[in-house]
Formats: C-alpha cells, structure tokens, sequence
C-alpha cells in the first residue's frame, strides 16, 4: 500500500498534520518511536507548567496571612506534584491517540528510516508514500564543557522520581533555566543561574530581564551573567563548578545538584539512509518547508533557523497540508508570540523598540503599569508594565512586551492587533471589562 503522506515524528507538528491530512481525504501514516506528543506535552511545555502551578500554589500559602487566612501547618509532597503533572500529561495524550483513531491514521510505534525513493523502513517492515514530512523536533543540547556528564539535564529533572535536592546552579538563564529555577525556588531550593551573555532570556526586551532578574534575585535566586563555564566536577556529597566571571576570574562554586539548560538542537539522527537531505543545524527548507527531495517536507524544530516553539510547529503543520493540497497557506507566520512562565507571566510579541530603530521605523510608546491596575493590586502582582509600541507614522501597533499576571493569555489579543494592523485608535475604540488586566491595554491607548 502506498500512502498518501506519511509523518515522522508525533508531536503537536506530527500529530496536527496528520489530523488535517486525514480530514482532508489523505491517506496518512505516522511513525512516532516514543510516546505520541513529542517534547512539549510529555517532557516540556506541558510537565514544566504542571510544576509551576503546584509549586505556585505551595508559594501562595506563606502569604494567606495578608488575606486573613489562617495556616498552621503547610508543606508539600513533591512526589504528589510529579503524580499529578503525570495524570495531565497522560490525559492530553490520551485525547490526541483518541483523535488521531477518529481520523483513522496508522500509528507505527517505531523508529523509522527515510531511504531513495520515498521508503521508510522500521525494524520489521518498510513502507512507500507519495509525500513524506518530517517533524522529528528536537533534543537537549548540552553545552561543550568539560564533565557536563556529571549533570543532569532539563528533560531529566522534570521525568525523574527522586527527592528533590537542597540546592541547585542551572547553567543556561534562558525561557527553560528561568522557568526551573521559578519551580525549585517557589519549592524553598536554593537556586544560582549562570548565564553566558550578559542578561538572561536573552531574546526578550531588556527591562523584562532586568525585571525578572530583580524578581528571582528577591526570591533568593543568585543570577549571575557574563559566566562562562569551564568544567563540572563531582565529589561524593556535592557537585562543583568552575567558571569565568566578566572579568576573567576562574570562580568555582557548589550545589547538591547541576541542570544544564543550554537548549535544545534539531533531531535528526539515524533518520536517513542512502539519500542526502541537506542540514545546517537542522534540516534546510524552502518558504514551502520543501526540501532538496521533492516531496519531502519538515516542519517544526527539526527545520533549520526555525523558532523552537510548539505553536510555530502547529501552524506550520497546518501550511504545509495546505502546500501538499496545492492551496494557500493558511495561517501566517509573521506574528509570532514568545511566552515565559515566571511567576510574573512574560509575553512579547511583534518589535521592540530598539529593533524597530535597526529597521529604520520610527516609534513611540504606550505604558501601563500594574500598580495602578486593580486587578494587579488585588492578586498580589509584583512591578510590572504592559508596554505598547507603535509606529509613528501609521500610528500602526509593531510590538508589546508584557510583564504581569495572565501575559501569556492576554498577549494573544495583541498578537490579533499586529497581525491585522491595528492602529491605536482602532484598539481604543472597544470596550475592555473592568476589573481585569487585559483593560491596561486600553487604558494605555487613551
């Protein structure tokens, strides 16, 4: 039999286009060698979120005194929190197997190999389609540093079953480093992130880092920048690393445990034979996710320069059904929102200002701080702002960066705005209910 596409790969760009192609009449094959969801739902995005609300909700408790609540006793069992955090993932997964049994796709529950002539070959049998798509996503990359083995990585602390440890260094300060660290601190560890460039989450504004830097340094967290890491060692108690500090100075210091979180890297091992797809740190494509092998498309983070983001992987599997189905794309892939999930939420979306300036675009802006937000006061919200930024001569919305409570569901209306070339008149022409956070962006445009 040969079917009509088949998928590499069952996370949210595997799964999603095989959904569309199945409900759009294709004949549709996946091979998945793991577990159906990929990275985000069994070892990133979803388990990360799970921790952080547990461990938020442990957090909140050292402050009912402020709202008249009266606890004695509290702690928390930190076996329970990766028990429930197992149940949702579980749950999630249980729904996609369900969907894609619904649309009647093939699921093969093994690695698969692409060779000449569109064959994809398993341990125990080979198969033919007329178009193939890879969305094999990506893997922990771990940074080239002498005894890096004698750590452990992002996927491993958020899959293991052991007790926690009394203190941590996290090596990476970017969205995965930030977000552990917000987990084990708001669980009282003691946490120390070092940081290669010279701010963490480095892609986002610079007040946002510097913000969230304050935050986690008020939470007991020491950030530590400009630190490039030379060589882990361990002893039977603690683990130790040394590094340079921005001034050249071999430091070395301890924990009971070590995270590296340096990133992640497209996975393409062991994925062709006797065929040459070409790769740069990720499997090169046109606009088309079109390979240099006609029909052979890839999506998501194994894609070369594409952004590691679940919701880029979901609308580019949409896209390139389309492209298979010789129709437009679509969704568009010029609006794209970054989201950290601190315990002051983090969203940005379109330019910042200083990259508007590199574009030549004059801007000016419009902000709103939390504190003269009822909602913000009401939740305990900590200093933070949602910045508008739009262009000068269009009066056109180009950007936002949000540092608040619910960023990462309000940031959704701002993407809505850019995408559709919004003006500042046009957003303050409707109503925002009050008291909410999402009014500080109307209130900003007044």
């Amino acid at each position: 039999m040969i079917y009509d596409l088949a998928i590499i790969g069952g996370g949210p760009a595997g799964y999603t286009a095989a959904s569309k192609a199945a409900n759009s009449g294709l004949n549709v094959i996946l091979f998945e060698k793991d577990k159906i969801g990929g990275t985000c739902l069994n070892r990133g995005c979803i388990p990360t979120k799970c921790l952080i609300h547990s461990s938020q909700l442990y957090k909140k408790l050292a402050t009912g005194f402020k709202h008249g609540l009266t606890i004695e006793d509290y702690g928390y069992d930190y076996q329970q929190m990766l028990n429930r955090k197992n149940e949702v993932v579980e749950s999630l997964r249980s729904s996609i197997e369900k969907q894609m049994k619904k649309d009647k796709v093939t699921i093969i529950n093994q690695q698969a190999i692409i060779c000449k002539d569109n064959i994809i070959k398993t341990e125990t049998e080979n198969f033919k389609a007329e178009n193939i798509l890879i969305a094999t996503g990506s893997v922990v990359s771990k940074a080239p540093i002498k005894g890096v083995e004698k750590a452990i990585s992002s996927d491993e602390i958020l899959e293991y079953d052991s007790k926690l440890k009394d203190s941590y260094i996290i090596i990476g300060g970017g969205v995965i480093g930030v977000e552990l660290a917000t987990v084990l601190l708001n669980l009282d560890k003691q946490v120390t992130i070092l940081e290669v460039a010279d701010q963490i989450v480095f892609n986002m504004d610079k007040e946002i880092s510097q913000k969230l830097t304050l935050s986690l340094k008020r939470q007991g967290c020491s950030v530590i920048t400009k630190a490039k890491v030379l060589e882990i060692k361990e002893t039977t108690n603690e683990k130790i690393v040394t590094y340079l500090d921005h001034k050249n100075n071999e430091i070395t210091i301890s924990a009971k445990e070590i995270i590296v979180a340096t990133g992640r890297k497209a996975y393409i091992n062991n994925l062709f034979e006797n065929i040459e797809i070409k790769v740069n740190r990720g499997i090169i494509t046109d606009e088309n996710y079109q390979t240099n092998i006609k029909n052979i498309y890839a999506i998501g983070d194994v894609r070369s320069g594409n952004i590691q983001l679940a919701h880029v992987a979901v609308a580019q599997a949409e896209n390139v059904i389309d492209i298979i189905l010789n129709k437009e794309k679509t969704i568009s892939e010029n609006t794209i929102v970054n989201c950290i999930y601190t315990n002051t939420e983090i969203a940005a979306v379109g330019l910042t200002e200083s990259e508007a300036k590199n574009n030549g675009i004059n801007t000016y802006t419009r902000k709103m701080l939390t504190g003269a937000n009822g909602k913000c006061l009401i939740e305990d919200s900590e200093n933070g702002y949602i910045k508008l930024v739009f262009d000068k001569k269009t009066n056109i919305l180009i950007g936002a960066q949000l540092l608040c409570n619910d960023a990462t569901n309000i940031v959704g209306e701002l993407a809505l705005a850019i995408e559709n070339k919004l003006t500042i008149e046009q957003i303050k022409k409707t109503i925002h209910p009050h008291p909410t956070i999402v009014e500080m962006i109307w209130d900003s445009c007044k």
